[in-house]
């Protein structure tokens, strides 16, 4: 049984790296800086790295900050189902090719445990969901200032300087660097979404969690991740150099501060909040509305928490029952 629950979160893990490939690497690949193979590889390690070095935080707040350890220990089914919910949005989001914030279906599920069985942190929770209420706006907002500030005939302009060599070098190896940056917060970000569960039960300690984790979502990013270097629909690679390089030093940054604090962020969100900041400063709020289908993606992110927390309070219901 171990085994099996450890190999489910694994197979999680490979699909935080999957989902989040195109966000860390897609501009530094479709500009030509790096290669598929070396942008997947890059990916990998830094992921590794961030899982190891910053990893902890988040991983405490969901395997016990948000729900006490005793609470997991209770019913062997709990790790089950929270499991089974977060399966289950990556699988419809892999599917459907819908862009779901993962993330905040495995934060609701676990919240939700706490909720059926009167044992939740409201004021962790709160906080947690504090930050995913501002850390869009925020991202947002500072894209859009850049937008201004870095418009479209200035961005134009710079490309022809850009052709120069040293130039060019320059900017390439800041590109890889902040897509490093990406992966490497990235990493730290995602070791609790995948691996919480597991370590709350006991079936793994804390140190393993991590690392099992952390190489989990590196070879997500290496087995899966091709396909979404080419077909990510964010756009991260076609908004120049400059600027994308600074969508990924907010996003990252945003990412690792959270991190940091035990607060588990979704890229996804991140990054679409900051590509739609910079198409608002570009084409206007009517055009981008349109464009980055904005409204689709509020929507997204509001039912996401419910459903998942309503589907996890069903299934521990339904499991009390028939296990009676």
């Amino acid at each position: 049984m171990t085994f099996f629950i450890i190999l489910i979160a694994v197979f999680l893990a490979m699909n935080v790296g999957a989902n989040n490939t195109a966000a860390e690497m897609e501009a530094a690949y479709r500009t030509g800086v790096r290669t598929k193979k070396e942008a997947l590889t890059l990916i990998a390690i830094f992921v590794i790295l961030g899982a190891i070095i910053f990893g902890l935080p988040v991983l405490k707040t969901l395997s016990e900050g948000i729900v006490p350890i005793r609470t997991f220990k209770s019913c062997f089914y709990i790790v089950f189902v929270v499991m089974a919910v977060s399966a289950a949005y990556d699988f419809v989001s892999s599917i459907f090719k819908v862009s779901i914030p993962t993330t905040y279906a495995i934060v609701s599920s676990i919240a939700a445990v706490g909720i059926y069985y009167d044992t939740m942190a409201a004021e962790r929770y709160v906080d947690i969901l504090v930050w995913w209420f501002l850390s869009p706006i925020i991202a947002f907002g500072i894209a859009f200032i850049i937008g201004k500030t870095l418009n479209l005939k200035a961005v134009t302009d710079f490309h022809r300087l850009k052709e120069e060599g040293k130039v060019k070098a320059i900017l390439g190896a800041m590109l890889s660097f902040s897509g490093c940056y990406v992966a490497f917060a990235g990493g730290a970000n995602g070791v609790g979404k995948a691996m919480a569960p597991v370590v709350a039960v006991g079936f793994i300690d804390t140190r393993w969690g991590i690392l099992i984790a952390g190489v989990g979502i590196a070879a997500g990013a290496l087995i899966f991740g091709k396909a979404a270097l080419e077909t990510d629909e964010r756009e991260m690679g076609e908004i120049g150099f400059v600027r994308a390089i600074f969508i990924e030093l907010i996003c990252a940054t945003a990412l690792l501060v959270a991190s940091i604090k035990g607060i588990p962020l979704s890229v996804s969100v991140t990054v679409t909040a900051s590509l739609t900041g910079l198409g608002c400063a570009d084409l206007g709020i009517k055009q981008s509305l349109k464009k980055h289908h904005i409204i689709r993606n509020l929507v997204m992110w509001l039912i996401v928490p419910f459903t998942s927390a309503w589907l996890t309070y069903f299934l521990l219901h339904f499991l009390k029952v028939i296990l009676k």
